[in-house]
């Protein structure tokens, strides 16, 4: 590596660090900092020149991003939701990817397979930014859930749609036949079925030692590369590996190793969407430098053109997915369809389409030999600036102006689920006696929290190991509760963090009196 790339890439970084801290006082979601950071990083005139292989794009941006969101993902909002997510997740996706389409073999005079690769490019949204948003301003529990279901499953129909346009467009040696494109979707379930069965058994091996985190790292990549060579959807594959090991890792994972491979994730998936969007504006400025001189307005307004395509066809789709679910609604009240959200909430959600990672990757695995690659690169880019700013900019006051009010939904679930996990420790507590036993109950049964005398060694042993035996019986009661469909993912996860905080804190302080002694 240049020793002038590693420090373009330590200058990028310093730069984000600034604009996180300025984002949360501006109460901005960051990625549109970020984008905005991109540009004017391009613009500086010693910003290196910097190219990315295609098929290392989407293996180092993808990949990780995609785990990092099936863990959080819940099977049974995705189940619940289906009706909803299925109109956002496929048909938004198709939709958006043929008005695109459309836009740029008329405007923009693409060749039909390249245009299709644009469409499927800018189509999928990325719920991050969104997030980043409505977390902070509080809408009801549906929406975040249909974002992250959507921002999830979007990315494999995209994908697959860019696959297909990429490959007419080259005239690939690769067939592409209606067969391979049926195994594309199966097999990439069963490699992550597969894998995942494998991963649970091998990863106790690594408990409470650095290589968990980086198993995990290495397991998503090993399946994304192995899904690409036997040419299945590795989407699909990576998806349907870190779902099945959210739900099913081992009661007794250590506390630590959860925590600790938490905030790598959430490093790692932050580092690489800064290095995506600067990687972005250098290659939007050299296309833009490369462009005659007479091009470049026409250019810049076909890019503008894909923008609000993209922008009015996601309201039109969500305001008519929410208009036929509330005519079914009205007619026929089934028992498989929910009730539909308000239409104040539909609004939210149409202007909740930002672009980010996914589209930046994939446009940087588009093949060179693509007719309009330049054209296509700049108008993705186009698009995700265009949207992190105007719908990144305007989503709060927005969701302020409609006055949705706050759910009190997660507070009200976490309540009574944590008072049961508060039963069940005591449930452990009736037959000990002793001073650690006294101070469980009182910290337990009372709104103080009590700690075990300073000056008793033995005590406070006691203390932290009878602390730890309650703290696996309420695991036990939590993941019953999760698994019965007595709490949703968001309550379990918000406990699950709380018990692992508690087991680290005991754990700790047992671990320091040990060693003193």
């Amino acid at each position: 590596m240049p020793v002038e790339l590693f420090e373009s890439l330590d200058v990028i970084l310093l730069a984000a660090l600034v604009l996180l801290v300025l984002a949360r006082k501006l109460n901005v979601p960051y990625p549109t900092l970020l984008a905005v950071a991109g540009i004017a990083f391009a613009a500086l005139p010693f910003a290196p020149k910097i190219t990315v292989e295609p098929h290392l794009a989407l293996a180092l941006f993808i990949a990780p991003a995609l785990l990092h969101a099936a863990y959080h993902t819940s099977p049974r909002a995705l189940r619940r939701h289906w009706f909803p997510l299925l109109s956002l997740a496929v048909f938004a996706v198709l939709v958006t990817a043929a008005a695109v389409a459309l836009v740029g073999v008329t405007l923009g005079g693409l060749p039909l397979a390249a245009a299709f690769a644009l469409g499927a490019i800018v189509a999928p949204p990325d719920a991050a930014a969104s997030e980043a948003v409505l977390g902070k301003v509080g809408i009801p529990r549906r929406g975040l859930l249909l974002l992250q279901g959507e921002s999830l499953l979007n990315d494999a129909t995209a994908l697959l749609l860019f696959g297909l346009a990429v490959a007419f467009a080259t005239h690939s040696d690769t067939p592409v036949t209606p067969l391979a494109l049926a195994a594309a979707v199966p097999g990439g379930i069963v490699l992550g079925v597969i894998a995942s069965w494998l991963y649970l058994r091998v990863t106790p091996l690594f408990a409470r030692t650095l290589g968990a985190s980086l198993a995990d790292f290495a397991v998503t990549f090993g399946i994304w590369l192995l899904a690409e060579r036997l040419h299945i959807s590795p989407v699909l594959a990576v998806v349907t590996f870190g779902m099945i090991v959210s739900q099913r890792r081992p009661i007794g994972q250590p506390a630590r190793d959860r925590l600790q491979g938490a905030a790598v994730w959430s490093a790692a998936v932050l580092v690489l969407n800064i290095i995506a969007f600067a990687l972005m504006g250098l290659q939007s400025r050299d296309v833009l430098v490369g462009l005659p001189a007479a091009e470049r307005w026409p250019a810049i307004g076909f890019a503008a053109a894909v923008l609000a395509t993209v922008l009015v066809t996601r309201i039109a789709w969500v305001f008519f997915v929410r208009f036929v679910e509330g005519v079914i609604a009205n007619r026929y009240a089934p028992s498989w369809l929910p009730k539909p959200p308000p239409w104040n909430a539909s609004i939210i959600l149409s202007w909740s389409g930002m672009r980010g990672l996914l589209t930046l990757a994939t446009a940087f695995a588009l093949p060179r030999s693509v007719p309009g690659r330049d054209l296509i690169v700049l108008a993705a880019f186009g698009v995700v600036i265009g949207t992190l700013v105007l719908q990144g900019l305007t989503l709060g006051p927005l969701i302020r102006r409609l006055e949705l009010g706050a759910d009190t939904g997660l507070a009200d679930e976490i309540a009574p689920a944590r008072k049961r996990l508060i039963d069940a420790g005591l449930a452990v507590l009736p037959a000990r006696e002793g001073k650690a036993a006294d101070a469980l109950r009182f910290r337990y049964g009372a709104a103080g929290k009590v700690t075990a005398e300073a000056e008793d060694p033995q005590a406070t042993s006691e203390f932290d190991e009878l602390h730890l035996e309650m703290i696996a019986c309420q695991r036990v009661v939590l993941h019953e509760m999760r698994d019965k469909g007595e709490v949703a993912e968001d309550v379990y996860r918000r406990l699950q963090e709380e018990l692992d905080w508690a087991e680290v804190d005991a754990r700790a302080f047992g671990d320091n009196i040990l060693t003193a002694t």
